[in-house]
């Protein structure tokens, strides 16, 4: 009896998934929901409570077993990396995480329920941004002053976060358009690593520039 409980909150949680992606928060019904999973909607309200609870249970389990599975940091040696190196795994955790199949798989069923949030974020969506993604962007932010030094203003590592951040976000709200402009390059299986590694040095590129103005201001202010 255990066992089929927690099979049947599973099956509701996935299925779940996949409706709110396809759908959205407000088009979708516990009626839907159910009936797709092979439950009652009684079965739905004892475990979560109703379609908002469901829905923050979705969110919390898409981006729990995400960073989980993908994270940006390495626990393990982390001390022992490098600033480059810390900002590859950065940039390789967030990429998989967002466009692997085992992580939230692009644009279809758990992608495409971040990517709506991302446009049209609910109440929900504000939980995973305390727990997940702010700390991510802090620890970023660090990755990036570490690598920059001392001269360049919190602006700057801002502005750099966001846009390292957007590339990665890119290759999976963006694949209709890179299907029409670079098929060559979707966020496929065999394409990852060659995003994760055009992402990072195209990164370096754009931080080397900004330290290197950033330096040169330094320098004309001592004058």
């Amino acid at each position: 009896m255990e066992q089929n409980q927690i099979s049947a909150r599973e099956r509701i949680i996935e299925t779940a998934t996949d409706i709110f992606g396809r759908n959205g928060f407000k088009a979708t019904t516990i009626r839907m929901i159910a009936a797709e999973a092979g439950v009652n909607v009684a079965a739905v309200n004892y475990y979560f409570g109703g379609k908002e609870g469901l829905y923050a249970e979705v969110i919390e389990t898409i981006f729990s077993k995400g960073f989980s599975r993908f994270p940006s940091v390495q626990p393990d040696g982390e001390t022992e990396m490098t600033a480059d190196e810390r900002l590859f795994t950065f940039i390789r955790g967030t990429i998989y995480r967002l466009v692997s199949p085992e992580g939230w798989g692009g644009i279809s069923g758990r992608g495409r329920l971040i990517v709506k949030e991302m446009i049209e974020p609910t109440e929900a969506f504000n939980h995973v941004i305390d727990k997940y993604i702010r700390p991510h962007k802090t620890v970023l932010v660090s990755i990036l002053s570490e690598m920059m030094g001392g001269d360049v203003p919190e602006q700057r590592l801002l502005l750099s976060a966001v846009s390292i951040l957007g590339q990665c976000i890119y290759y999976a709200s963006g694949t209709n358009i890179i299907a029409r402009i670079a098929p060559e390059y979707l966020p496929v299986d065999k394409n990852i690593d060659v995003i994760v590694d055009h992402v990072f040095r195209f990164s370096l590129g754009g931080l080397a520039r900004i330290k290197l103005e950033s330096g040169g201001t330094a320098a004309r202010e001592k004058l």
